[in-house]
C-alpha cells in the first residue's frame, strides 16, 4: 500500500496553511508534553528524600544522552522518507524504515544489555555516592529495555510524521505519559493497594508506559494497512549491506552533530553551576519557560523540513525556495509576538515563582529581557538548520559549523568569562547566544548559495 502523501501546492493557500498547522502542532504539543513528562519521575519522587532524587535524575541523564543518540538516527531516516515520499517512491520509504530499524536495534542492543547487567558496575564509575549509585543502577536494570523500545518508537514516530502522520504519534504520547504517571502514584509510595517500590517504581512506570506506546503505534501502522506495516519480506531488505552504508553515511554525521549539541549544552548548564546560587536559581526557572517557548518553533522546523524535503525529493527547488522563504516569515512574525507577549509578562512570571528571594528575583527579570531580546537568533538559526538545510541533506556543512562555533568560540569564552571574571549572571546568560550570533551569517550565505539543494533519491 503506497501511503505516500500528495504534494500541495502553494497556490492553494488554505490547504498549504493547513498542512503546516496539521504537521506543527501535534509536533510542538509533544514536545512541550516530553518536557514536563522528562522530569516526572524526579518529582514523584521527591518524597523519598534527596538521594533518590539525584539517582532518577542521574538515571534521567543517562537516558536522555542515549535520546539524542536515537533521534540522530531517526533524523536521517525521516529525512530520506520525506524526499521519497515527494519522488512517489514509496518502496524505498519501507526499505528506509527497515534499514533504520536495523540499524537502531543493533546499535541499542549491547547497550540494552549493559544496562541490564552491568549497572551495579559501571554506575559508580560516574558517580561517587554508593546510596545514589545503588538507587540509579536499580533503576537503569529495570529500565534496560527501554532502550530498544524507545529507538523504535522514536523511528516510527519520525518515519510517520515524514509522511505527514503526526496525530497518533501525539496521541500515543499522551496515553504513554498518563499510564507513567498513574504507575508512579500507584508503585512509588504504595497507593491504591499496591507495594511501595520507592524508585524501583518509577522504572517500573516508565518501562510500562513505553511498551503500551509502542503497542499503541505498531497497533496502528498494522491495524490501518499502513505503507509502514511491513512484511517480513520488507524487514529482510533492511539487511542489504549497500543500503545500510548509505543511510550510514548520511546518518553518522547527524549522529555526531545531535551528540555534540547534547554535551555542550550540557557543559554549558554545568559550567553555570560555578556562577553562583542565584545563577543555578535563575536557570532553573529559565529552562522550562525555554524548553516551552522552543516547542512551536521545533514543530514548525519538523514541518519546514518536511514539506522542503517533499519537494526536493521531487525536483522542484523552485518551489522548496519558496517555501524557505515562507517558513522565514511565519518564523518571523511569530518571533516578534512571543517575545513581545513575554516581555510584558515578566511580572507575572516572577509571581508564579515568588518563592525565590528579592535578589533572585531581580536577576530572573533581568535574565528573562535578555531572552526576548536575543532568542530570535537562536529560533531563525534552529529553523534554518533544522528545518531548511538538514531538509536538503546538508549534513557536513551543518555537523562542521555547529562543532566550531560551539568547540572553538562559544563554549571557551562562556567557561572563561564564569571562572575569570565576577559580572552580573545577566550578561553571562547572553554570552550563551554568542555562539548563534556567530553562526547567523554563515547559515544565511549556505542558504542563499542553494548548495543544500540536493535530492537524495538520484542514486
Amino acid at each position: 500500500m503506497d501511503s505516500s502523501p500528495p504534494l500541495i501546492s502553494l497556490n492553494d493557500k488554505r490547504a498549504f496553511r493547513r498542512a503546516v498547522i496539521f504537521l506543527s502542532l501535534p509536533v510542538a504539543a509533544q514536545m512541550l508534553l516530553q518536557s514536563m513528562l522528562g522530569m516526572a519521575d524526579v518529582i514523584m519522587v521527591g518524597d523519598l528524600g534527596s538521594t533518590a532524587i539525584a539517582a532518577v535524575g542521574l538515571a534521567a541523564k543517562i537516558h536522555f544522552l542515549l535520546l539524542v543518540l536515537m533521534s540522530g538516527l531517526a533524523t536521517g531516516c525521516s529525512i530520506l522518507i520525506a524526499q521519497y515520499s515527494g519522488a512517489r517512491d514509496f518502496a524505498s520509504c519501507q526499505q528506509t524504515l527497515a534499514v533504520t530499524l536495523f540499524v537502531g536495534t543493533l546499535v541499542m542492543l549491547p547497550l540494552t544489555l549493559a544496562f541490564g547487567f552491568a549497572s551495579n558496575t559501571w554506575v559508580s564509575w560516574i558517580n561517587p555516592d554508593p546510596e545514589v549509585t545503588k538507587l540509579a543502577a536499580q533503576f537503569l536494570i529495570i529500565t534496560a529495555p527501554v532502550l530498544l523500545l524507545t529507538q523504535w518508537i522514536v523511528i516510527y514516530e519520525a518515519s510517520l510524521r515524514a509522511l505527514g502522520s503526526t496525530t497518533m504519534p501525539l496521541i500515543a504520547g499522551v496515553i504513554a505519559a498518563l499510564i507513567n504517571i498513574l504507575i508512579n502514584y500507584a508503585l512509588i509510595n504504595g497507593n491504591w493497594g499496591f507495594p511501595a517500590l520507592g524508585v524501583a517504581g518509577a522504572a517500573w512506570g516508565t518501562l510500562i508506559a513505553r511498551v503500551f506506546q509502542l503497542l499503541i503505534i505498531v497497533g496502528w501502522v498494522y491495524g490501518k494497512k499502513h505503507g509502514f506495516g511491513l512484511s517480513v519480506a520488507q524487514i529482510k531488505k533492511g539487511l542489504d549491506k549497500v543500503q545500510i552504508h548509505r543511510y550510514l553515511a548520511f546518518s553518522l554525521p547527524l549522529v555526531a552533530n545531535y551528540a555534540i549539541w547534547a554535551v555542550g549544552n550540557s557543559t554549558y548548564h554545568l559550567v553555570t553551576g560555578y556562577a553562583g546560587t542565584e545563577a543555578l536559581a535563575v536557570m532553573g526557572v529559565i529552562v522550562p519557560i525555554e524548553s516551552a517557548f522552543f516547542a512551536l518553533f521545533v514543530g514548525l522546523a519538523n514541518a519546514s523540513a518536511v514539506l522542503i524535503g517533499r519537494e526536493l525529493g521531487a525536483g522542484n527547488n523552485e518551489t522548496a525556495w519558496h517555501l524557505h522563504k515562507f517558513f522565514d516569515r511565519i518564523t518571523f512574525m511569530l518571533l516578534v509576538l512571543f517575545c513581545a507577549a513575554l516581555w510584558f509578562a515578566r511580572p507575572w512570571v516572577l509571581m508564579i515563582f515568588d518563592q525565590l528571594d528579592a535578589k533572585s528575583t531581580e536577576l530572573l527579570f533581568s535574565t528573562l529581557g535578555v531572552f526576548c531580546l536575543l532568542v530570535s537568533v537562536k529560533i531563525i538559526n534552529m529553523m534554518r538548520i533544522i528545518g531548511v538545510l538538514r531538509a536538503g541533506g546538508d549534513n557536513r556543512f551543518t555537523l562542521i559549523t555547529d562543532t566550531i562555533v560551539m568547540w572553538v568560540f562559544g563554549l571557551p569564552i562562556y567557561i572563561a568569562v564564569v571562572f575569570l571574571t565576577k559580572i552580573s549572571f545577566v550578561y553571562i546568560y547572553a554570552l550563551m547566544f554568542f555562539e548563534d550570533v556567530l553562526k547567523f551569517i554563515p547559515v544565511i550565505r549556505r542558504i542563499g548559495s542553494r548548495k543544500w539543494m540536493n535530492n537524495l533519491t538520484q542514486r
